[in-house]
């Protein structure tokens, strides 16, 4: 539980940093490619993703772990605003955890491909281990803040 600790105060600190860096929560959505799916459909396919990373790793398979953080890497934007999927009180600070996370998912997702192709299959699963507290972390931090 203590690295999920971590990762949280470390994203919680660095929203500042991202919101200066990255800008805001509508240009990182806009820089994505609109999908017909909803928050909820393009979070079960990043899951799903993240399974097929582990599955890579484990089978040592450079190719299927590289498609699998491509996925990451690359994932399209859903077909609503991601922040209306909570209540008006926690929208802002939602973006916030968008915009952190975002950066977590691509060094991360990056680091996994980069670690497969050199066959240092401990270093890409230290990093789907980093990417898998990311997910865990934001899971956790708005699951029960979610609309019904």
């Amino acid at each position: 539980m203590k690295p999920l600790m971590t990762l949280a105060l470390a994203c919680s600190l660095a929203v500042p940093l991202a919101q200066a860096e990255e800008g805001d929560a509508d240009q990182l959505v806009a820089s994505k490619r609109q999908a017909d799916m909803t928050y909820r459909q393009l979070m079960e396919v990043m899951g799903a993703s993240l399974a097929m990373i582990q599955e890579g790793i484990v089978r040592e398979n450079a190719e299927l772990t590289k498609t699998a953080a491509d996925m990451i890497l690359k994932h399209p934007a859903p077909n609503h605003k991601p922040w209306t999927i909570m209540t008006d009180a926690d929208q802002a600070a939602f973006k916030q955890s968008l915009l952190s996370y975002d950066k977590v998912l691509d060094s991360e997702a990056t680091r996994i491909t980069e670690a497969a192709a050199a066959g240092d299959w401990l270093g890409a699963s230290q990093s789907a281990y980093a990417l898998t507290n990311a997910c865990i972390t934001c899971h956790v931090m708005w699951k029960n803040k979610a609309k019904p």
